[in-house]
C-alpha cells in the first residue's frame, strides 16, 4: 500500500467519517495516480463512492478541501452486482479500501485483481476502445463529406486516440489523461510498434508542442472557460433539463476548482519538460467539455445539432467571428486545417486502426498468455 502524505491522509479520514454516516453510501476507495504511487503534488486525489442511490450513471463531482482538489466519482452501487462495466476495471485494480459497508467493494476488488490482467477481461476492455474508435472515425468521415474539416480532424484524432488505448490496456499501463503520451510510448515500445507512436505525435500535432504553445492553449482554455461558465449560469434552467449526464459533466467541467486544477496540473507537466503530454492533457478536456457545452447551447437555442459536424454547428449558434469561436478555432491549432491535410490525416488514422485491429487479439494472446 503506497504511504500518503499526511496532509492528504487526514483529509481522507475526514472524508471517510462524513461519507459513511450517509445511508446511500456503501463504500469509499483511493484510485488515480495517490494510489498507483505516480502522483506529485499537482495531482488530484481520486475517491471511488459506492453509492446506492437510485442513479444510473457514474458521475464526478469535484471539491476543493484545504487546498487538496478531491473528485468524487459516484457509481452506482448496482453496477457491481452484475456484470461489472469495463470503465471500473481500472479504479477497482488500483483502488486503496477506506471504507466498506458490507465487504462488496472489498470482494469486487478482490476479483478484479484476479482477472484484470487475463486475456479475457483485456479482450472486454480493448473492445469497448475499439466501439469508441469506430464512432469516432464514422464521425470524421461524415464531418468530412460535408465539408465540416475541423469536425473531421477533431474525430479523426479522437479515433486514433481510442484505438492507442488498445495497445496501452495490452501493454498492462494505466490510462491516465496526464499520462497518456508517456503510457504509449513505453506500451508501443513494449509491443514493438514505436512508428505508431511517432504516427500519432505528427498527426495530432503534438510533435510541434512547445512551452510556448502551452502557455497560449492554456490562457484560451481560460477564456473559454470564463465563456462556457458565464453561459451556462445565465440559463441555469436549461442546464436543469439536460440529460443527467451532460448536465453533471458541464458542472464538473465548469467548477472553478476544475479550472484551478487544470492550471497546476499543466504547469507542473511543462516544468516537468513533458510538453507533449501537457498539450494532450489540455487537448482532451477542451474537447470534453466542448461536446457537453455545444449540447447545452443547442438547448439554449432549441436547435437540433449533428455531433459529426460539432464545430460547424458551435460555429452557426456563436458566430465566426466571435471571440469564443476563435478562440476554440485557436485552441484546438485548426487554422490551416483543410480538405487536403483532413482527407491525408482520416487516411493514415483508418491505416492505423485497422492495423490495431487486425492485430488486437493476436497481441492480447501472445503478451498476456505469458504473464
Amino acid at each position: 500500500m503506497i504511504r500518503l502524505p499526511d496532509n492528504i491522509r487526514k483529509t481522507l479520514a475526514r472524508i471517510v467519517n462524513q461519507q459513511k454516516i450517509k445511508e446511500n453510501v456503501y463504500g469509499i476507495g483511493l484510485f488515480g495516480s495517490w494510489s498507483r504511487g505516480d502522483a506529485d503534488p499537482s495531482s488530484d486525489v481520486d475517491l471511488f463512492i459506492l453509492d446506492k442511490s437510485d442513479f444510473a450513471w457514474e458521475y464526478v463531482e469535484r471539491i476543493e478541501i484545504g487546498g487538496l482538489n478531491i473528485d468524487f466519482d459516484n457509481v452506482p452501487k448496482k453496477w457491481i452486482q452484475g456484470m461489472l462495466p469495463p470503465e471500473t476495471d481500472q479504479k477497482l485494480y488500483e483502488m486503496q479500501i477506506l471504507y466498506d459497508r458490507d465487504w462488496s467493494l472489498t470482494n469486487t476488488k478482490l476479483l478484479m485483481v484476479k482477472s484484470y490482467s487475463s486475456p479475457e477481461r483485456v479482450g472486454i476492455r480493448t473492445e469497448a476502445h475499439v466501439v469508441d474508435s469506430d464512432i469516432y472515425l464514422s464521425r470524421a468521415t461524415s464531418a468530412f463529406s460535408r465539408g465540416d474539416f475541423y469536425s473531421a480532424y477533431l474525430f479523426a484524432v479522437s479515433a486514433f486516440e481510442n484505438a492507442l488505448k488498445i495497445l496501452i490496456e495490452i501493454a498492462l499501463e494505466p490510462l491516465s489523461n496526464s499520462h497518456f503520451v508517456e503510457k504509449l510510448e513505453i506500451s508501443t515500445s513494449k509491443l514493438r510498434l514505436s512508428d505508431l507512436y511517432e504516427k500519432y505525435l505528427m498527426v495530432s500535432g503534438l510533435a510541434e508542442a512547445s512551452d510556448d504553445q502551452v502557455k497560449e492553449r492554456l490562457r484560451l482554455l481560460n477564456d473559454v472557460w470564463s465563456e462556457a461558465a458565464a453561459a451556462v449560469k445565465q440559463d441555469t434552467r436549461v442546464l436543469e433539463s439536460l440529460h443527467f449526464r451532460v448536465k453533471a459533466r458541464l458542472l464538473y467541467y465548469l467548477n472553478l476548482a476544475f479550472l484551478q486544477g487544470v492550471v497546476a496540473r499543466t504547469n507542473a507537466l511543462v516544468v516537468s519538460g513533458k510538453v507533449a503530454e501537457a498539450s494532450h492533457y489540455l487537448n482532451s478536456i477542451l474537447v470534453e467539455m466542448l461536446e457537453n457545452y455545444v449540447w447545452f447551447k443547442s438547448s439554449v437555442r432549441k436547435v437540433k445539432i449533428d455531433y459529426s459536424t460539432l464545430i460547424r454547428c458551435l460555429e452557426r449558434m456563436e458566430g465566426k467571428d466571435s471571440r469564443n469561436y476563435r478562440n476554440i478555432v485557436g485552441f484546438l491549432n485548426l487554422e490551416d486545417v483543410d480538405r487536403v491535410v483532413v482527407g491525408r490525416v482520416i487516411e493514415d488514422v483508418r491505416e492505423a486502426i485497422l492495423r490495431i485491429r487486425r492485430n488486437r487479439k493476436i497481441l492480447i494472446k501472445s503478451v498476456l498468455s505469458k504473464s
